[in-house]
């Protein structure tokens, strides 16, 4: 058998531990869809927190940046793991400001007119990196990139993109199922079915 490349042995772990599955689940938007993608379960396997921190990694290389911000709260755990593998500060803003001490909207440190990139797990509707965004650019900050793990194909990066943001997915919804296809994961009408459900197709 030839070497996995590193995304594929990643979206095989992602399918091991379950968080990628199939059948039928109510989205947060109330569409049903017939995949479900649950990356903050990468905390509790380090091997695949590992993998995902490695291919995201792989993305930021081609990037010019100061700082790394996770969105709260799916970003965080992946931002701290790049944080520690590039020795790049991290900063994320609070979902509420604080009501005590420095009342700060960001956690971490950076100055004013550094340049952050912004990491999230996944890109559906791009509300939650345009969120942080916001955050980042009212504390002075400059963002030109964000970096996901899989873009889900929704619409959130062609919005994001027409705001003059670069979003850099590690990999498109389509191309993870086509691996998992590939490795008999997946059946090609299965596969259809979930795109289907997507509008995808």
């Amino acid at each position: 058998m030839t070497d996995l490349s590193p995304i594929e042995t990643l979206v095989l772990t992602l399918h091991d531990i379950g968080a990628v599955q199939f059948g039928r689940f109510r989205l947060h938007s109330g569409r049903e869809s017939r995949i479900y993608i649950d990356l903050r379960l990468l905390v509790s396997f380090p091997t695949a927190l590992r993998q995902a921190t490695a291919v995201y990694a792989g993305v930021l290389a081609a990037l010019d940046y100061d700082l790394l911000a996770a969105t709260p709260l799916a970003g965080l755990p992946i931002g701290t793991a790049l944080c520690l593998e590039l020795d790049r500060p991290l900063i994320y803003p609070r979902k509420t400001a604080k009501s005590y001490g420095t009342g700060k909207n960001i956690e971490g440190r950076w100055s004013i007119g550094q340049t952050v990139v912004v990491i999230d797990d996944l890109i559906t509707s791009g509300d939650s990196v345009l969120e942080t965004i916001a955050s980042v650019k009212a504390a002075g900050l400059h963002v030109h990139d964000a970096v996901v793990l899989i873009d889900r194909e929704q619409g959130g990066r062609e919005m994001l993109e027409q705001q003059g943001y670069g979003v850099h997915p590690v990999m498109t919804l389509r191309q993870m199922l086509e691996h998992l296809v590939a490795h008999g994961r997946l059946s090609g009408p299965q596969r259809d079915e979930v795109l289907m459900s997507l509008g995808l197709i």
